[in-house]
């Protein structure tokens, strides 16, 4: 199970009594991963799926089963197990970080 900083429904930092909450994270580390860019992130250029990108740019628009793989791969490369993406209408995606 991943620990780490939570974060509230609006992305900024989880505050209760004036700390920081910690807490199993495994969607937020999803959730972050997917909204990345690749090169985005000095530490790690290639961490990202850019998804905004996927949904809105010309040159992935319709290619789901890229989406898909992109995914998998970037999840496995952050160290996720146990993972299930499913591109269809919606996108689901699910996994366990140890």
């Amino acid at each position: 199970m991943a620990k780490d900083i939570l974060l509230d429904e609006t992305g900024d930092l989880l505050i209760e009594n004036g700390d920081f909450v910690i807490g199993e994270s495994s969607q937020q580390h999803v959730q972050d991963m997917l909204l990345a860019s690749p090169g985005g992130n000095k530490a790690a250029p290639l961490f990202g799926v850019g998804l905004i990108h996927y949904l809105h740019g010309p040159g992935n628009a319709g290619s789901k089963q890229k989406l898909k793989k992109n995914i998998e791969i970037q999840l496995k490369a952050d160290g996720a197990t146990q993972i299930t993406v499913d591109v269809g209408s919606t996108i689901k995606v699910e996994a366990k970080y140890e």
